[in-house]
C-alpha cells in the first residue's frame, strides 16, 4: 500500500514522456522561444520588484533549457509527475496514511491539458511545484510547527509566488489528508488497490478524453509549418499545410513561400485555397500585435531588410527581448550596416546561456563586413527618401522589382499579387520582366491571365507584348468557356477549379470582374 503513489508516479512519467514526443512536442520550443532569460542584474531587478515576479523569474530560468527540445521534455515531465508526487509523500508524512483516491493527481492531469494551449503559462506549474516543495520541506517538522511554519511561509511567499499556486497548493494537501484520513480506514490491501486501479482507469479515461476534445490540431500545424519554415524545409511546410483543415491566413502566408521555394508558385498557387486574395501573400499590418511576430519573414526573403527590420522592432515592442527578435534585429542590423545597434543586441545575447555562442559569429561578420543576406536589396544614396505601404505589398513588390531585376521572388510574389487582385492590365504590362529568368516556357497561370487579356485587347495592343499563347490553353479555354455558358459548375470546378478562369469568376474576394487599373 505505500508504494502505491511511487507506481503512479512512474505511470505519470511514462505517459507524460510519450504525449511530449509526439502530441505536444513543439509546444516546449514554442515556449522556449517567448522568454529569453538573462543572467544580469537588472534582468533580476525587473521581475524581483513586482508581484508574483519571483514565480515568474523562476520559471524563464527553467525553460531556457528548453533550448533542447528533448531535455525540455524530460523536465516538464518531470515537474508533473512530482506535482503529484509531493502532496502524496506530504500527506503520509503528516497523516500517516496514504490517500486511496490519489485526489493529487488531478493537478498535473489538468495542467497537461492546459498545457495543450499556447496561451499557457509556464510560471502556474512552475510555481506550484515550488510551493509544494517547500511544504514537503516543512512537512519534516513536528506536526504543530508544521502548521505554524506553513501559515508564516505562505504569507511571506504569496508576494513572489502568487496567491492562486498557494491556493491550488494548500487545497491539494488539505483534501488529500482528509481522504487519507476518514477514507483509509474502509479499505483492506485488496480493497486499496481495487480502488487505485479504478481510480487510474478513471483518471485516464476522463483525461484522454479532455486531452482529445481539446487538443488544437491547427495551433499544431502553425507551428510545426513555422518551425519547418525556419529550418527552410518547405516540402514540409507544404505537408502540414496540406493536412490543415479550413482556411487560416498564417497557413496560406506560410505555404505560398514554399510554393515558390520549390519553384511551384506560377504552376500550382491556385491549385490551393487563397481565401484573402493578396493578403494570402503576406500580412499586411493592420495593428494586431500576434502580426507582428510573423510579417518579417516575407521581406526577409525578399531582401527587403529595411522592413524586415520595421516588423522585428514592432515585435520586440510587443513580446520584449525574446532570442527570435533579438536574434533577427541582430542579422537585420548588420545587413543594413547598423553596427552600433547590432552590438547593443549582441551584448543582450551574451547574457543568456545558450544564444552567447551565436554572438561570436555575429561579431565575426561585423569585423568581416558580411551580410547575412547576399540577397538583401543594396543601399542607393542617391535614392529620394520613400516609405514603405504597410496595407499593401504590391507597390513595394513593384520596387524591388525596378531595383533589381533579377530577385526572382519579388517578381513572382508581384505577378502572383496582380493574379489574385484580378489586374490583368497591370500583370500584362509587368509580364515582360519574365524574360530576365530561365523559364522553359511561359508559365501555366501566366498564360491563363494572358489569354484573358488578349480576349479583351485589340490585337495591335496584344503584339506589343511579344508574347504568344499555347494552342493547348486556347483549347482549354474554349473548353472551359463552353462549361461556363452551360453552368455546369461542378464540372467546372473539377476540371478547371486550379486555373486563373475559375478563381477570377468563382473565388476572388474582388469580384468577378477584371480590374483594369488601380
Amino acid at each position: 500500500m505505500k508504494n502505491s503513489h511511487w507506481f503512479l508516479f512512474i505511470c505519470l512519467i511514462a505517459s507524460f514522456m510519450f504525449l511530449f514526443m509526439d502530441s505536444l512536442a513543439y509546444i516546449i520550443p514554442y515556449h522556449e522561444q517567448q522568454e529569453l532569460f538573462l543572467f544580469s542584474r537588472s534582468y533580476q531587478e525587473s521581475y524581483l520588484y513586482e508581484s508574483g515576479g519571483l514565480g515568474r523569474y523562476m520559471a524563464n530560468f527553467i525553460t531556457q533549457f528548453f533550448y533542447y527540445p528533448y531535455v525540455g521534455k524530460v523536465i516538464f515531465t518531470l515537474l508533473l509527475s512530482f506535482i503529484y508526487l509531493l502532496p502524496c509523500l506530504i500527506c503520509q508524512r503528516i497523516a500517516r496514511q496514504n490517500d486511496p483516491l490519489h485526489l493529487a493527481v488531478l493537478i498535473p492531469l489538468y495542467l497537461l491539458i492546459q498545457f495543450e494551449s499556447i496561451d499557457f503559462k509556464f510560471y502556474h506549474a512552475s510555481n506550484i511545484f515550488c510551493y509544494l516543495l517547500i511544504f514537503y520541506c516543512l512537512s519534516f517538522l513536528r506536526k504543530r510547527y508544521f502548521y505554524y511554519s506553513l501559515i508564516s511561509i505562505s504569507l511571506i511567499t504569496v508576494f513572489y509566488l502568487g496567491w492562486m499556486p498557494l491556493l491550488i497548493s494548500v487545497s491539494v494537501i488539505i483534501i488529500s489528508g482528509l481522504s487519507a484520513k476518514y477514507l483509509s480506514r474502509f479499505f483492506t490491501d485488496k480493497k486499496y488497490y481495487y480502488c487505485l486501479s479504478i481510480c487510474i482507469c478513471l483518471y485516464a479515461g476522463s483525461t484522454s478524453y479532455l486531452f482529445i476534445i481539446n487538443y488544437n490540431i491547427k495551433e499544431r500545424l502553425l507551428l510545426e509549418a513555422e518551425d519547418h519554415l525556419k529550418k527552410k524545409e518547405w516540402e514540409k511546410v507544404l505537408h502540414c499545410a496540406d493536412k490543415f483543415r479550413g482556411n487560416n491566413q498564417l497557413m496560406e502566408y506560410f505555404r505560398n513561400m514554399a510554393l515558390f521555394h520549390i519553384g511551384r508558385m506560377p504552376y500550382d498557387l491556385l491549385k490551393y485555397p487563397q481565401t484573402k486574395g493578396v493578403a494570402s501573400l503576406y500580412l499586411p499590418w493592420t495593428g494586431e500585435p500576434e502580426r507582428s511576430r510573423y510579417g518579417h519573414y516575407i521581406y526577409e526573403q525578399l531582401g527587403y531588410i529595411n522592413e524586415a527590420h520595421r516588423w522585428a522592432f514592432e515585435a520586440m515592442v510587443v513580446y520584449g527581448e525574446t532570442a527570435p527578435i533579438i536574434t533577427n534585429l541582430i542579422r537585420y542590423n548588420i545587413a543594413i550596416q547598423r553596427y552600433g545597434v547590432a552590438h547593443r543586441f549582441i551584448n543582450v545575447l551574451k547574457q543568456s546561456l545558450f544564444y552567447k555562442r551565436d554572438t561570436e559569429i555575429y561579431e565575426r561578420m561585423i569585423r568581416e563586413k558580411q551580410s547575412p543576406f547576399p540577397n538583401a536589396l543594396s543601399y542607393n544614396p542617391e535614392e529620394k527618401v520613400r516609405f514603405a505601404n504597410i496595407l499593401n505589398i504590391g507597390p513595394e513588390l513593384s520596387y524591388l522589382c525596378d531595383r533589381d531585376s533579377s530577385n526572382q521572388m519579388a517578381f513572382e510574389y508581384l505577378m502572383s499579387d496582380l493574379l489574385l487582385s484580378n489586374q490583368i492590365t497591370r500583370f500584362a504590362e509587368n509580364l515582360g520582366r519574365i524574360r530576365t529568368f530561365p523559364y522553359a516556357s511561359l508559365p501555366r497561370l501566366y498564360e491563363e491571365a494572358l489569354y484573358t487579356y488578349k480576349l479583351g485587347v485589340d490585337k495591335e495592343t496584344y503584339d506589343k507584348l511579344g508574347f504568344t499563347i499555347s494552342e493547348e490553353t486556347e483549347y482549354r479555354f474554349r473548353t472551359y468557356y463552353t462549361l461556363y455558358r452551360k453552368k455546369e459548375i461542378k464540372k467546372l470546378k473539377e476540371q478547371f477549379g486550379d486555373t486563373f478562369w475559375y478563381y477570377l469568376h468563382f473565388l476572388s474576394p474582388y469580384g468577378n470582374k477584371i480590374i483594369d487599373k488601380q
